[in-house]
């Protein structure tokens, strides 16, 4: 009675061994495949020009980013902007309550993705920025070149993207 029992309960039991082997091999075969795993983003070191304290190291820094927006090098930017930058986009009007703000290196670096990859900006050169306002202050500084209001901050021996606006009118 016992073994009426174990078979009406497992079924199983009462096929060959061969048949469960082949049954199995089928109902792994059937498993979905594991996805291959992305290569991990190395971040790109912070260039040279960063950890620099001259005349040239701001200017250098636009350029870095320009290029960088250009060729859609997502790494070297987000090794250029400080961790709480912002991007502000004045949309010509001098009411700020219209301004479209990206707050933060994340925000800002899909901003980059989203909105400047697709439609990069003109080539910049580094004669461009020969006629620039450059003004330094201890551990801050500010670069106005045309419509283009760029910050920067000194921090941890390097000089960071702190803010950018453009497209604001002038005060």
């Amino acid at each position: 009675m016992l073994k009426k029992i174990l078979r009406v309960a497992s079924p199983c039991m009462a096929l060959p061994p061969v048949i469960i082997c082949v049954l199995g091999l089928l109902l792994s075969a059937c498993s979905a495949t594991p996805l291959p795993v992305p290569p991990v983003a190395t971040a790109t070191p912070p260039p040279l020009l960063v950890t620099d304290v001259t005349s040239a190291t701001l200017p250098s820094l636009v350029m870095a980013e320009r290029e960088a927006s250009i060729s859609g090098n997502l790494p070297l930017l987000a090794a250029l902007w400080a961790e709480d930058g912002r991007i502000v986009d004045g949309r010509e009007s001098q009411d700020t309550s219209d301004d479209y703000v990206w707050n933060g290196r994340a925000a800002i670096l899909d901003r980059y993705r989203l909105a400047v990859f697709p439609a990069p900006p003109p080539p910049l050169a580094l004669s461009d920025l020969a006629g620039v306002t450059l003004t330094v202050d201890g551990d801050s500084a500010a670069l106005i070149h045309g419509g283009d209001h760029w910050r920067f901050r000194l921090l941890n021996g390097r000089w960071w993207l702190q803010e950018l606006v453009y497209n604001s009118p002038p005060k």
